[in-house]
């Protein structure tokens, strides 16, 4: 039985791997504050953001994640303020993290230039009670694993104006090795693990109330492939927005559809077209995404966070 649960453990670490690459993709969508804390405070009022995507649908065990998040400029202060929070089960592992975001603003010539600082901490478990066995009465199935609690930094810089954004963030820095002897995570600053993410985006106006926003986000890791997110949106009266991303490592295309239903609130919808192996088992991916803003002023959010 012993032999059983480390191969169920090995065969979950791939599908937690995948599943973590490919959140890059979805949070940059519809929540870059998780990648990038220097984007706290950047709106004009305290938005908040949930996120829920359920991956692979029809195949058991696969990853599920719901995120929220919300932040605000500080009345009368050059600085901005939030916080992330993500759950991700995958198989019988869950892992929330809970991340606080700390921004400082530099007024610019075109625009403000944002320094941003994350820090928190994850709250990883493994319920191994819930895993069938031959044999329920096997002791290493009578108790759910502990509740480990690790720590998380995130660096960020973040460039804003009418028209473009620029950001550059080293997100969850920290890494971290399960020791089995000692029974404990132990953590480490290895650089080689740091994710490096540049991102940008540029808003063009177009004829009769349309707009058109390309960006691109792309994220270096020493030890894997560079990965390029490529993302095309077309807006309607500041309203209704349509758009495609591609992902080069994952090798997914996503559609998403948003509308801004009034002043403050707004909903979004994406879901993902494998061209990978996985398009022949044909699972798909779903996300629904809700945005509120707290105050409306009249300084319109850019059409560009629709």
């Amino acid at each position: 039985m012993r032999k059983t649960i480390i191969i169920i453990f090995w065969l979950l670490v791939p599908l937690f791997i995948l599943g973590q690459n490919t959140q890059f993709t979805n949070q940059y969508i519809f929540n870059p504050i998780a990648l990038n804390p220097a984007i706290a405070g950047s709106g004009d009022a305290l938005s908040a953001n949930m996120l829920y995507r359920n991956q692979w649908v029809g195949f058991q065990g696969a990853p599920k994640t719901l995120s929220f998040s919300a932040h605000s400029p500080m009345r009368k202060q050059n600085m901005g303020l939030g916080i992330s929070v993500i759950n991700n089960q995958i198989g019988v592992s869950d892992e929330t993290s809970v991340i606080g975001n700390y921004s400082f603003k530099i007024k610019m010539r075109e625009g403000n230039l944002a320094l941003g600082l994350g820090g928190g901490f994850i709250m990883m478990n493994t319920a191994w009670t819930e895993l069938r066995a031959n044999d329920p009465s096997d002791e290493l199935i009578q108790n759910n694993s502990p509740t480990y609690l690790i720590p998380e930094v995130s660096l960020g810089v973040y460039y804003s104006t009418e028209k473009y954004h620029i950001g550059f963030s080293l997100p969850c820095m920290l890494s971290y090795t399960f020791n089995s002897s000692r029974d404990k995570y132990l953590i480490t600053n290895n650089i080689s693990k740091y994710n490096y993410i540049l991102s940008g985006d540029y808003e063009f106006d177009l004829q009769q109330n349309f707009q058109f926003v390309p960006s691109v986000m792309l994220r270096y890791q020493k030890e894997d492939k560079l990965d390029l997110i490529l993302i095309n949106k077309l807006i309607y009266l500041a309203k209704y927005s349509v758009g495609m991303a591609y992902d080069s490592q994952q090798k997914f295309f996503k559609g998403m559809f948003q509308i801004q239903l009034n002043k403050q609130f707004q909903l979004g919808y994406a879901t993902d077209f494998n061209s990978n192996k996985l398009s022949e088992y044909k699972i798909g991916s779903h996300e629904l995404m809700i945005r509120y803003d707290f105050k409306y002023t009249i300084k319109v959010h850019s059409p560009r966070n629709l």
